[in-house]
């Protein structure tokens, strides 16, 4: 009979198993959690910006709460031409109508100092709270958070040359928001890959309110 040299003998060996595959359980979780993760960002990838937007927090909620009177509180975007201080693609949103086909958003524009109307109209489209604008070039708006006797979030994408770009509006029933709204707001943005310095407070701003009627 062959004698075990190792100074541990069967005993010690089979002491060992269980650190074996505790260790490979490990590796596997690991592995597992790695391929989780790989497989949202794919989902992510494939489902494109869409995939970003949840919609209000209630799959039921009734998009005719947001029509009425509201005041742009802070706008962003990844495209720094959109927030620049003398821009005239800012619009500050005077009220939304909402029909049984679209939603219809009526704005004040900057143009050369004067404050001008213009109405732009968003298409809803077979996935809820997802529309279409076919002004200045094809957008994808979705709407997001939303409190219909506080404020709403719209995300608007759109694609040129390849480039895509994002613009988030915050709207508000009243011409300010709470701290809490504006932390929410950037936190969203955040999540959308915009960053703090592309977030512009429009209530420092003049914002057409002597237009309105």
């Amino acid at each position: 009979m062959t004698a075990n040299t190792d100074g541990q003998g069967v005993c010690g060996q089979v002491a060992k198993w269980p650190l074996l595959a505790a260790a490979s359980t490990n590796r596997c979780h690991s592995c597992l959690t790695m391929n989780l993760l790989l497989l949202a960002m794919g989902l992510i990838l494939l489902g494109g910006p869409h995939a970003l937007h949840m919609g209000p927090g209630d799959p039921n909620f009734d998009e005719k709460l947001v029509k009425g009177k509201w005041f742009s509180v802070a706008l962003a975007s990844n495209e720094p031409k959109f927030i620049a201080k003398d821009t005239d693609m800012k619009f500050f949103i005077h009220k939304i109508q909402v029909t049984p086909v679209s939603l219809q958003f009526h704005f004040h524009r900057k143009v050369r100092g004067m404050c001008v109307p213009t109405m732009m109209t968003a298409h809803k489209t077979k996935k809820k709270f997802q529309y279409t604008v076919n002004h200045s070039g094809h957008k994808t708006i979705f709407l997001e958070k939303v409190d219909p006797k506080h404020f709403v979030i719209f995300c608007a994408h759109s694609m040129k040359h390849g480039k895509e770009t994002v613009v988030v509006t915050l709207f508000s029933r009243t011409p300010t928001v709470s701290p809490d709204v504006m932390w929410m707001f950037k936190k969203y943005c955040k999540t959308h890959g915009i960053h703090a310095s592309n977030i512009v407070d429009l209530t420092q701003t003049d914002r057409c309110l002597h237009a309105r009627h």
